[in-house]
């Protein structure tokens, strides 16, 4: 997964937010989130993904995987990444 090349990611006060500069939009990301996303950005996929999560917090690999889907779906959806 890539992020699309007008995107970034920025930490906020509020959290991490992924920033569309063609459209000014916003998608905000929680901390498993950005956990999800950083590690599929540095060429890691679901599985990846899922694992970080159920390292890190207290999550069973459905859970994980399913949140880890919705994720992406959302990310596609708002045209922020490429795969």
């Amino acid at each position: 997964m890539k992020l699309r090349t007008a995107v970034t990611m920025v930490e906020t006060d509020y959290g991490w937010v992924l920033l569309d500069e063609d459209t000014g939009g916003f998608f905000s990301l929680n901390p498993s989130g950005v956990l999800a996303v950083r590690t599929m950005l540095d060429g890691g996929g679901v599985d990846e993904a899922v694992a970080a999560i159920t390292g890190e917090y207290a999550v069973d690999a459905g859970t994980a995987r399913a949140d880890v889907d919705e994720l992406l779906d959302e990310l596609d959806a708002a045209k922020l990444v490429t795969r």
